[in-house]
């Protein structure tokens, strides 16, 4: 197995040294990194099979909703090693059995299992369908103990605020100044997203981010914000709104949720890049890389092609540089310029490797080259996380430059009244303006609470973000998405080609939902073949978004594919709605809310 561990992590996040137990092998980490982090820091990249394919599968991002693999930890089956943190002599088992006929009837498997694919199947097939139905892989049932009864906690609060990155904090920070108890919800181990593992300094900014973010969070704590780590917001229901921790293994917390305002600052999605073998283990997106380096000392590989050239696909680059990692970075634009090895005009990458990522194989107008790399970072777009304010009753457009976003106006208000949106989650791209947008978040939210001053400092704030957003050049694109919250009115233009497609045909190696083995080869015939131009009905056709990430990874790619063949604007296809639960929680957690959750 080989270390990828370039240096040990910080004092304040190194946690303490354990031993877990690995198939049989003793591995070390520490405790304040997930155990995927503490597989792939040992060269343990593959941790399971895919659910109908029985392909290999590693993690593709270290969030929390996004579930690519499973393991088996203490004897407990289905648990996400991303949200899981070791302790000294923890099991875990990985699980890689594959079915021998599973290759032979791979070639038949046409999405959901619920057409023939071809005619001269029509003997076969109904007896390959029986077999492989047999064969899906879903763990298998187990004894295990749990407790009869969960936790369940009451939490109330006059704003809650969804996420602990910059945006997050600033808005909580700004409400507490006009003293609204803020509850803050973080899937983290602890609050500073994204950019505290930032270590260059982010556009418009004059200091490292980590550093900016450190600052701000003290300033919360100082004010007295709450802060729920390591928990996640799972639904808004009818009478009460949920959150989810999965502590204590095997059980968790679950935390009945009633406040007046919402602050949505649940940050970006990194879109996996859409090409040939592209669910190997070894693929990443660029937030785990930057956040494996910075904040575990685990680099993604020692030879890594990044899939990009945009900033975030550069700082990547920069940050791997500088501990002697070779990167190399693709992109689809025919020019190649600045500091980076850069190769343009890329159309096709082919994934090479069995149970792992060994190397790429790359088509580009006019030539084709052979790259020995060992990891692959999708760096080349994001869209807005927006399942959270979906869920909540917010609307959701697309807009080009931005993705699928909440419409929201310069206020950060949404269509659903008390329902607010800052950062990431809005669209913006750079840590400053996360900050203004949830300063602003937060000053709205006091305007809504009646609170005396709030509606000054905000207008004051709003000259500022809008000169801000002048000088970084985004002013047309944020303006568009303002305009369409005042008229009601949305963008129908037409996409020449997602952002993310690396493929030059519909293959079938090429995946788009790594949960259900959903290909592109599966969408294309569903909008050519079925007539499918919708994503609601793809969806229902195929699967796609239905399994254990619930559409995270998938949903975004798919929308703007079939808007892609259909010839269509990605609103005319729309994005699937946003159902809770966002994570899979223990039935006796759920058991536990109905009978003695008030």
């Amino acid at each position: 197995m080989t270390n990828l561990r370039v240096k040990e992590p910080g004092v304040a996040r190194k946690g303490e040294a354990v031993s877990i137990n690995v198939d049989g092998a003793i591995v070390e980490g520490f405790t304040s990194e997930p155990v995927s982090v503490v597989l792939y820091a040992n060269g343990i990249r593959s941790f399971d099979r895919s659910k109908k394919l029985y392909r290999p599968r590693g993690f593709f991002s270290l969030h929390p909703q996004a579930r690519t693999a499973t393991v088996i930890v203490n004897g407990i089956p289905a648990v996400n090693p991303s949200e899981i943190y070791p302790t000294d002599g923890m099991k875990v088992r990985t699980q890689q059995r594959r079915p021998l006929f599973i290759r032979f009837f791979e070639s038949m498997v046409d999405t959901s299992l619920l057409h023939k694919p071809i005619v001269r199947n029509r003997l076969v097939w109904p007896i390959a369908l029986k077999l492989i139905g047999k064969s899906i892989n879903n763990p298998e049932p187990v004894e295990y103990e749990v407790k009869h009864g969960a936790s369940t906690v009451v939490e109330n609060a006059d704003l809650v605020v969804v996420g602990g990155g910059v945006a997050g904090l600033s808005a909580a920070v700004e409400a507490r100044k006009y003293g609204l108890e803020v509850l803050q919800i973080d899937d983290g181990l602890e609050p500073g997203g994204e950019m505290l593992c930032d270590e260059l300094e982010p556009p418009g900014m004059s200091e490292p981010g980590y550093v900016f973010v450190r600052r701000l969070r003290e300033k919360a704590v100082e004010l007295g914000v709450k802060t729920l780590p390591k928990t996640t917001l799972v639904g808004f229901f009818e009478d009460a709104v949920l959150a989810f921790s999965p502590y204590p293994l095997g059980s968790g917390t679950s935390y009945v949720i009633s406040a007046k305002a919402y602050v949505c600052a649940t940050g970006s999605v990194d879109l996996p890049c859409i090409f040939a073998n592209n669910d190997l283990p070894g693929i990443m997106d660029a937030s785990s890389a930057i956040r494996m380096l910075t904040l575990h000392g685990v680099v993604a590989g020692r030879n890594v092609a990044i899939l990009g050239a945009t900033e975030r696909g550069l700082r990547v680059a920069e940050h791997l540089r500088r501990h002697a990692v070779n990167t190399i970075i693709l992109d689809k634009s025919k020019s190649s310029s600045g500091k980076h090895d850069i190769i343009g005009g890329v159309r096709e990458v082919i994934a090479v490797g069995k149970n792992r990522l060994t190397a790429i194989e790359v088509r580009c107008e006019g030539e084709s080259l052979r790259l020995n790399v060992d990891c692959v970072v999708c760096a080349a777009s994001v869209n807005p996380d927006v399942k959270v304010p979906a869920q909540a009753g917010a609307r959701v457009a697309y807009f080009k430059g931005l993705g699928f976003v909440p419409v929201h106006d310069c206020f950060m208000r949404t269509k659903k009244d008390g329902l607010f949106v800052a950062g990431g989650a809005s669209g913006s791209p750079y840590g400053v303006l996360h900050a203004i947008e949830g300063r602003i978040a937060g000053l709205s939210a006091a305007v809504a609470l009646n609170k005396t001053g709030a509606e000054s400092d905000r207008e004051v704030l709003v000259k500022e973000y809008r000169s801000v957003l002048k000088k970084l050049g985004i002013s047309d694109i944020k303006e568009s998405v303002f305009k369409s919250f005042e008229t009601d009115s949305l963008p129908e233009e037409k996409i020449s080609e997602p952002p993310t497609l690396f493929c030059m045909e519909p293959r079938r190696d090429a995946f788009v939902c790594f949960c259900e083995d959903i290909r592109l080869w599966d969408l294309y015939r569903s909008v050519t073949v079925y007539g499918f131009t919708s994503l609601e009905k793809v969806k229902r056709s195929t699967g796609v978004g239905t399994a254990r990430c619930q559409g995270r990874l998938c949903l975004v790619n798919s929308a703007l594919y079939v808007a892609y063949v259909a010839g269509l604007s990605p609103n005319s296809v729309g994005i699937a709605r946003q159902r809770p639960l966002t994570l899979s929680m223990p039935i006796n957690v759920l058991a536990a809310i109905g009978v003695g959750g008030n």
